[in-house]
């Protein structure tokens, strides 16, 4: 018996190749096929903006996960195009509370003084105490083999919010 008779499979058939159901790219084309096909002048974009619905944000599972932005220009973006829902005067956005890089965000109307909070991250843990962006990242800096110096030099470069302490890190995962 030679070697190839050895390693072939009890059924003596290959296995059927797999079916290709897309990758990263070919699931964003898409969204850049629509936006090749707008008008890209400047009337047409204003044309857009002003289009803009209170519920311009849907989810779509292909959008999932953590995203890196720019605080002040979120929250001005934002606070151009939304309104209250209950009198449809402006909003103030504020970032209440920060633990490491999990922030507690609040939308308030300037008239009626409706309040809104809401979290960038999941909590996990049996008490939904410890922020998912945070175990992420003390994950992610282990596996690299970084440790606590390394997590505040890289928000530091980054200009994110210092990251959680030493002792939280410990404690983490």
């Amino acid at each position: 018996m030679n070697s190839t008779e050895s390693s072939k499979r009890p059924s003596g058939k290959r296995p059927k190749k797999r079916k290709f159901t897309g990758n990263m790219h070919t699931r964003c084309k898409a969204v850049h096929s629509v936006d090749e096909s707008l008008n890209n002048s400047a009337s047409g974009k204003k044309i857009r903006l002003q289009d803009v619905h209170s519920s311009f944000i849907e989810h779509d599972d292909g959008f999932d996960g953590y995203r890196v932005f720019n605080k002040t220009i979120m929250f001005t973006n934002i606070q151009n195009f939304v309104s209250c829902k209950k009198c449809g005067d402006d909003i103030k956005l504020s970032e209440k509370c920060v633990r490491g890089l999990s922030s507690v965000f609040s939308i308030e109307c300037k008239n009626c003084k409706d309040l809104c909070s809401f979290r960038n991250s999941k909590m996990l843990g049996k008490r939904k105490n410890i922020p998912e962006i945070n175990r992420r990242f003390v994950h992610a800096m282990r596996t690299i083999g970084q440790g606590h110096a390394a997590m505040t030099s890289f928000c530091g470069v980054m200009d994110f919010p210092p990251p959680v302490d030493e002792k939280s890190y410990s404690n983490i995962i």
